[in-house]
Order: structure tokens, then sequence, then C-alpha cells
């Protein structure tokens, strides 16, 4: 295919034959231009060097800057431009694209974005001279207050409460011409312009629109805001002028300024983001009334509401100061990150996992790009520090991330090659490169694999008749290798069927005994994150499951082919199908219990319809995006592999009484996880990412106190010590000593499948499932690092691939140790570890002696915590 050079721009306005058609196309060019230059507007500097510098290239003048401050560009003048020269005019086009596409992120300002932050922060409290009004943009609640009066609207519901002195509050019905209610930015508008919250205010600015808007950040008391100026117009072309600083980070107002043309002044507002929500204001501000919707739902609300605020209703955000005009602005968002809204906020209220857990919501799903949803955890997190008064430690290094993310991701530790070309990579994303490279390794998705495993099968169940653990590990490798949803691989092990000698799935169903409450037990623990056997024999004592809600749920997997009696053992001529027959009854009673979904009513079975089988329709119930323990158990599990402890920790024991660090933090993933359709990579990836993941373990801080570290690990301010896994152990016993030297070393692969060494060293290391941050290994398995067969193999000098790969001539004695503790601890050694090594291996020892000591130096860096632990 060949293209031909472009004509000189001076023979296409001269063609006859191009001048009809050039004149048609100015028209919608020069349209384009005027969309790019009014939206969204852009700094006046950058603006006027654009148009000095299209001067001096073209020698004609856009005048781009006459343009931006009147906030439009002419038909005429854009055509102008276009008839100088079509050249022009595509440069003037591409550049001012370029200027929309670089302002269009975190350094744009405009209307539209200041609305989707305020929206974002729920009820926002705005002073001045004459009163207090406050404004709740998801909610559409506004109130006014002044000396005479209190004025509170809800759109929503139209209703209006007044309340007058110590007059009791009077409640009427919003009544808006063609029963249409004001858009947000038509609420937005009125509020910060304050209007009177009126019906006849509200139609005023019906369809009130933007005439003109511009921006420009400067200093301001040694810190840098950005001014906004919008003017808008009403239908009966009314102006209004409005002045707001803004936060460059938040793109949070923190004060605005009115012109009041008719009083020939300026009226100036701070303004203060509250904790409290809209019900505990009416409240404060005693606007109760009998006409009052107070019903146990909405006192459901509140109290969900007051679990997840401040107790203080004057507590700002914990990144604001006093907005006050004498007493200085807010602090920026420490992240610096935009938040896009959320759904309604009574919504986001309802769903969060908090409360009785019989009573959530599904999960709010808001679409998010993976950077937003990073920051916006990101700002959780910052949030949540600042209002405890917790300083997060300094960021790891970039070798203890290396570390930290191999053992994580790959369930091994870096080889030498591995390390020393991460070191050599000189772009500024390296450790984002890295994650990315490691969730494609075929190492991600043995590791997955095993993780997923320790999750699903009970620790000490023999499987060994049905083809072992590992059986089951390649078969949900299989299922991350292929990148399928999490969804479908949780529907495939509940609806799997044939005998049990068929390994893969049906391992789940050996190694419960096909026992309809033990399937009960595990799957509500896994997948949905509670501990709904304790309410097997009696009501659960501390949460608000009952004996019913475990036998109903149980009630789902007693249809599947089994002997009637208790099976101690299960046989592989057995077989897991759905079957119409089967069970199940309270204990110690004859009452049968039908299938119900957690959380929801009895419903009356129509027998005269075909069901189908309940194993299905558990599975459709389970997986399903409206699910409200699905998604946030997947979560937290996930956070909980990577942190070494859950948001909700224990992570199987959601409820009531053990409430999550951030319950925002786990709708935030949880939205990210259903929108992405169950993409467990996606996640994992995402939470790497987080800056809470990428800070050190320890802080070196002189002042620090145990129950101020305690805080920090338990709000993810710190990372937390973990134990590795028997699995680990040997994966980096195997990668550090060489021990399968089948892999290249440019793309290296453990071999985790039929490795029989692998397999009783895992047998005789196992040690309990707890806590990863607690060590439990005890002395055996300690000995067996000592002493065991598999480091005596590893580390002697005639047996040692790594020692006998430093044999080369050509290796001087420091680089010798330098290759021992990268392959061990994944780092060089410190000069004060170099020094000590000398002493140990001295310049004047004869090879035998120097190999003994290398042998010594690789058996102690193993059984080093450094080497057993993951920091």
């Amino acid at each position: 295919m060949t293209s031909e050079r472009p004509q000189h721009p001076s023979s296409i306005d001269n063609d006859p034959s191009e001048l009809h058609r050039n004149e048609d196309d100015e028209s919608s060019v020069a349209m384009l231009l005027a969309d790019a230059l009014d939206a969204p507007p852009v700094p006046r500097s950058l603006v006027k060097r654009l148009d000095a510098e299209i001067t001096e290239q073209w020698g004609h003048s856009p005048q781009l800057t006459r343009s931006h401050a009147t906030g439009t560009v002419t038909l005429a003048s854009a055509q102008r431009v276009i008839k100088t020269s079509w050249w022009l005019a595509g440069s003037v086009a591409a550049s001012v694209m370029l200027i929309v596409f670089l302002t269009g992120g975190t350094n744009t300002y405009a209307w539209a974005t200041v609305m989707e932050a305020m929206q974002q922060h729920g009820l926002i409290q705005i002073a001045d001279e004459d009163g207090n009004r406050w404004l709740d943009l998801s909610n559409q609640v506004a109130c006014q207050q002044t000396p005479e009066e209190t004025r509170w609207v809800d759109v929503r519901r139209r209703t209006v409460l007044v309340r007058s002195h110590d007059v009791e509050t009077k409640s009427s019905t919003l009544a808006l011409p063609g029963n249409a209610s004001p858009t947000k930015e038509e609420l937005l508008a009125m509020v910060l312009l304050d209007r009177p919250l009126t019906a006849e205010s509200i139609e005023q600015f019906r369809g009130v629109r933007i005439t003109h808007q511009e921006w420009e950040q400067r200093p301001d008391r040694g810190r840098e805001i950005v001014e906004l100026q919008v003017e808008f117009a009403t239908q009966d072309d009314q102006r209004y002028e409005l002045s707001l600083e803004l936060d460059p980070k938040s793109k949070l107002p923190l004060a605005i300024n009115v012109s009041d043309p008719p009083q020939d002044r300026l009226n100036t507002s701070s303004l203060t983001y509250l904790k409290e929500s809209t019900t505990e204001l009416q409240t404060r501000l005693q606007l109760a009334s009998a006409d009052l919707d107070t019903t146990p739902d909405a006192r459901s609300l509140d109290r969900i509401a007051a679990n997840n605020r401040a107790s203080s209703p004057e507590t700002k955000l914990p990144w604001m100061l006093d907005v006050s005009p004498d007493k200085g602005r807010t602090d920026a968002d420490p992240a610096g990150n935009e938040i896009k809204p959320t759904a309604n906020a009574r919504d986001s209220i309802v769903s969060l996992p908090v409360g009785p857990a019989n009573k959530w919501q599904p999960v709010s799903v808001i679409s998010r790009n993976d950077e937003q949803v990073i920051a916006r955890a990101d700002l959780i997190l910052d949030e949540l520090w600042a209002e405890r008064q917790i300083r997060p430690v300094d960021r790891a290094t970039d070798l203890q991330l290396l570390r930290r993310v191999y053992l994580d991701l790959a369930g091994r530790t870096p080889t030498v090659t591995e390390v020393r070309r991460f070191l050599e990579n000189d772009s500024e994303n390296r450790y984002r490169e890295l994650v990315d490279h490691l969730l494609d390794s075929p190492d991600y998705t043995s590791q997955m694999a095993a993780v997923w495993r320790s999750f699903l099968i009970p620790e000490g169940v023999d499987l060994d008749a049905f083809g072992g653990r590992e059986a089951f590990e390649k078969w949900l490798a299989e299922q991350f290798a292929n990148d399928e949803p999490y969804d479908k691989i949780v529907r495939r092990l509940l609806l799997a069927e044939g005998r049990l000698a068929q390994s893969g799935p049906l391992l789940f169903y050996s190694a419960l005994k096909l026992d309809a409450d033990q399937l009960a037990a595990r799957t509500s623990r896994v997948f949905l994150g509670m501990r709904l056997e304790c309410a097997q024999c009696h009501d659960h004592p501390f949460e608000p499951w009952s004996q019913e809600d475990f036998w109903s749920y149980a009630a789902f997997f007693a249809q599947i082919s089994r002997p009637k009696a208790m099976l101690e053992n299960v046989s592989t001529v057995m077989q897991v199908r759905d079957v119409d027959r089967g069970e199940v009854m309270l204990p110690e009673s004859e009452e049968v219990i039908s299938p119900r979904f957690l959380g929801q009513e009895w419903e009356d079975q129509d027998d005269s319809q075909p069901q189908a089988p309940r194993r299905q329709r558990l599975a459709n119930w389970l997986t399903g995006p409206n699910n409200p323990y699905f998604s946030r158990a997947t979560v937290n599990r996930v956070w909980s592999h990577m942190f070494g402890r859950g948001i909700v920790d224990p992570v199987d024991d959601f409820g009531e009484n053990n409430l999550p660090v951030s319950a925002d933090l786990i709708d935030t993933l949880a939205s990210q996880f259903i929108d992405s359709d169950f993409d467990l990579k996606q996640l994992v990836r995402t939470i790497a990412l987080t800056r809470a993941y990428q800070l050190a373990s320890s802080s070196n801080r002189d002042d620090d106190s145990p129950d101020a570290i305690e805080e920090r690990l338990t709000t993810f301010a710190q990372m937390n010590v973990k134990t590795l896994t028997p699995e680990q152990v040997y994966d980096c016993i195997a990668v550090a000593t060489l021990l399968d030297q089948r892999n290249e070393a440019s793309d290296y692969t453990l071999a985790r499948f039929g490795n029989n060494q692998r397999d009783t060293f895992l047998q005789q290391f196992a040690a309990p499932a707890t806590s990863r941050s607690e060590y439990l290994a005890g002395i055996p398995q300690a000995l067996m690092l000592m002493n065991g067969s598999l480091i005596g193999q590893a580390t002697h000098e005639q047996s040692s691939g790594l020692i006998r790969s430093l044999n080369a001539p050509f290796f001087t004695d420091e680089q010798r140790i330098e290759v021992l503790f990268m392959a061990t601890l994944s780092r060089p050694p410190r000069p004060s570890e170099l020094e000590l090594v000398a002493e140990f291996i001295p310049a004047d020892s004869n090879r035998e002696q120097r190999y003994t000591g290398m042998a010594d130096l690789l058996w102690a860096l193993i059984n080093s915590s450094e080497f057993t632990l993951n920091h």
C-alpha cells in the first residue's frame, strides 16, 4: 500500500474543484474548534504561549487568547483561520486537542469536575456572615439556616420542613411545576449562589446554563490554589457570577465568592466537609416532625450511617483544616487523586458490609478504570490514617518489593538473574512492569492454585486415594492459566459431576465426604466469609444467623447422590450427581427444612412448576453480582493473602461483631471485581499497586511503642511480616540452591507438579492453617531446615548446584558471596556482612576451605529469618 505526499496548502486553496467542498467542510471544522476550546477551559498562560508559537511558526495568529477569554470561538473567526490555511487549521485543531488531552486528567478544573468531587463527599456545610446552609448532593437534600428560620428541602421525597425559632417544625409538600425535580447541577448552583430553597427559585433555575468559565492557578498564603470563575444564565437571562477557590488535588472548593449586584457586594463563604449523615444533621437541627418517615428501615439506615461516620457532627474530613475566613484554608488531599462520583450516598451506606449481615445489600457497582480504583483505595487509607493520627512507615526498597511480590504472586524468590535484570531496568515503572510480568507467568497460576486449594480443602484430609491434592491444584492452575472468571471457576466447582476417581473439582466433594452440613460450612466460609456452622446446633451466639438459616443453606447440598448413612470415608466408585430426593432436618427434630438463600425470606414453593437442581440454584445465587457476600469475601481473602491479614480479620468471620477496618475499601475493590466480570488477576494487580502494599515492614523509629506498631499493622500503615507456606519454603530453597536445573535462567519456571521430593517435603513440613502473620511451624520444621536431607543436599559443597556453579575461576570471592546473598535474600550483602564473611572465609583460604565456607554461609542464609519470612 502506498500513500501520496499531500499537496502544498496553497495548491489546495487555489484548486477550483476543491473550493466548494472546502467551504462545506469549514463550518464543521470551525464547530470542532469551538467545541474543543470551550470544554474544558485551559490556563490562559498556556493558551497565550500556544498562540505565540503558532504565530511565529505560520505567520498568522489564530487569536486563541481572545477566544479563550470569552469562553467561545465565533464561527466567523474560526472560518478566517481555516481560509488562511488548512494546514494552520489542522495545526490549531491538533494543538487544541493536545491541550484538552493533557489537561483532561487531574489538572482539569471545570464546573463538572467540581460537582463530581462535591457529590463524592456527602454532607457539606457552607458558612457566611448571614448564616449556614448544607447540601448533600448525592441525596439531593439542602438546608438553609438564617436568624429567622431553618428550611429543609428533600427534593427526592418532595418534602419541605420549616422551623422558626422554638415553633414546632412544620412540614409540607414541595410542589414543583410539571412535577419535574431539579437536576443536581441546578440544585448545586442554587445552593452555592445562596438562592432561597423554594419552589419558585427551583423553577427559576430550571435549565440554568454556564455561559463562561475559566481558571487559573495562583499562590495563596504559601500554598497553591485554583480559582475557577463560572458565569451562569437562567432561562429568563438573569446572570450570576461565582468564584470558587479549589484545592488543586481534590478539586473541592475551599471557599466561594458570590457577586451580589443589587447590594453591590461580594459574599464570601467557607466550606466544611462533614462526616455526619443528613439524618444526623436533621436531628441536630431539631427538625423532627410527625410527618417524617420513621419506618424501621429508615432507623436502620441511620444506625448503619452512624457506624460509618464519625460521632462528632462537627468533624471535617481527616485531611481538612478549619476553613473559616479568619482561620485559613483547607489542606490538600494527600493522595492528590480525583475520586469519581459514587452512586447515591444513601445507597452506598446501605450496601457497605456493616451491621447485621442478614441485612446487607448488594455492592453498589461503580465503573472505574484501574488507576481510579488504586487512587481511591489509597485515598481511603490516607483518610483512615489521618483520622486515627497514624503516620505510615516509608515505602519499602525496590529490592524488598521485588522479593515480596515474587513470593506473593509467584510463590518463590527471584533467581539471581531475575534480581540483576530488575536492577538493570531503568524504567520509572519497573515495579508495575514486574507485577504485570509475574501475573502472566506460569508460576502465578500454580501459586494461586496452591493458595486456593488451601482455602477449599481442610488441612489433614487424606486425598491420596483420589489422586492427591496435586490433582486438585492442577485443575485450579488450568482455570487460572486460561484466565477464567472467578465466578465461573466457583460454579464449575459447585456443579461438578462424575465419579470421585476423576479427581479435579470432585476432590472438593471427596474431601467433605459429600456431607451437606460440611459442604455448607466450607462454602459459606470460603465464598461468603461467614462462619455459618456456628448456627448448626443452635442460633449463632454473636451474629443474627439462626439454626434454620444454616440448615436451609445446607439443604441446597442435600440432593446429591450418596448413601443415607453417615460416611466415615468415601470411595472412588462413588459419584456426584443431582437427584430428586434428600432433605435436611433440624437436629433432634423431624422438621424438614427447605432450601433458602441467606438473608432472604421464606418463599412458598410451587410444586407444579419444574425446579432447577438445588446446586444449580445455589451456584446462580452465590456467584451472582447481586450476592451481598461473594465479591466482598473474595476481595477480603485476596487482600489477606497479600497483606497477611484481612480488611475483615479473620477472613471468614464477617459480621456485626467483627467490623472491617474500612468498609468503603472493601466495597471499592468489590465494585471493581464485579465490574471486571470477576477478574481475579485484575484484583491481585490492583492490590499489588496500592501504596499500602508497597510500604515497609519496619519503621526504624526510636519512639515506637508496641501499641503504635500494632495499630499500623492492623490499618495497613505498615506491612505485616508473613510466614512462608510449606510450598514457598521448598520452592525458595529450590530456586536459591539450583535444585531444579532444567530451566533456562532467562525464563525460570518451577516444576511444581510431579516432583516427588517436593511432595515428601510438604508432607513433613505441614503446619497448621492459621494466620500468616503468626509463626506456628514449630521445632520439627526448624530442625528440618537445619539438618534435613533436603537442606543437606542443597547446601553441601559436593551436591549443591549453586556451590558447584561458583567453581568457575573467573569469580572473585566477593562475587561468590554476592551471588549467595542474591540467590537467598534477593539483595547484595551489606558492607558489615562482607566484613563478617571475610573473617569467616579469609583471602588466603585454600580451595577446600573456601568452598566449605561457602556451603556453611549458604546454610546460614537459608536458616536466617530473612529467608524464611516474607517481609
